[in-house]
């Protein structure tokens, strides 16, 4: 009997105090997801050609290899197609400028399909992702509303100035 694949699909979303031009620094460094998403363990550039980026990566504690497409639109969004791995499907991550550009809404939305990951870990793994997105978009926040500079990368704090605890997300298939 064929396993009937399903479609899960998760929102996450988060305000900052931070300029849009200010989060979009942060998360248009793509190289640099890994401090970010705890969940991706390395990534290695294949192509990068204007704003698209082809890399393979290793996720997940069982390290699972697979390739994504990155497509960056400037100031708008990130679109991340999962191609090979343990998931197919989707990741976009959008910027929405509020206030006048002073405070960014960023808005996370997977739409994926397990792709060699057992049936019985599934639900195991989708949770780890909503918790994962969540700490994305604390950590991401906590970057943001601190003084950009290329030498400091710090990330530890749970809370900041600026910083709105407000975090929600949702999964469901």
């Amino acid at each position: 009997m064929k396993e009937k694949r399903t479609m899960e699909t998760i929102n996450a979303s988060r305000e900052i105090r931070a300029s849009t031009d200010r989060v979009w620094e942060i998360v248009s460094d793509v190289d640099n997801d890994p401090e970010y998403w705890k969940g991706v363990t390395s990534l290695h550039n294949l192509r990068k050609e204007g704003n698209v980026v082809e890399r393979s990566v290793v996720v997940g504690f069982m390290g699972h290899k697979g390739l994504q497409r990155i497509e960056l639109k400037p100031r708008e969004s990130i679109e991340l197609t999962m191609t090979k791995g343990p998931m197919k499907g989707s990741r976009e991550i959008k910027l929405v400028p509020l206030d006048g550009g002073e405070r960014t809404r960023i808005e996370i939305s997977w739409n994926f399909q397990f792709s060699g990951v057992p049936i019985f870990a599934r639900p195991f793994v989708t949770s780890q992702i909503v918790g994962t997105t969540k700490e994305a978009l604390e950590r991401i926040a906590e970057a943001a509303v601190k003084p950009s500079s290329p030498l400091v990368r710090t990330r530890k704090e749970t809370s900041g100035p600026g910083t709105q605890p407000r975090t929600s997300a949702t999964a469901r298939s």
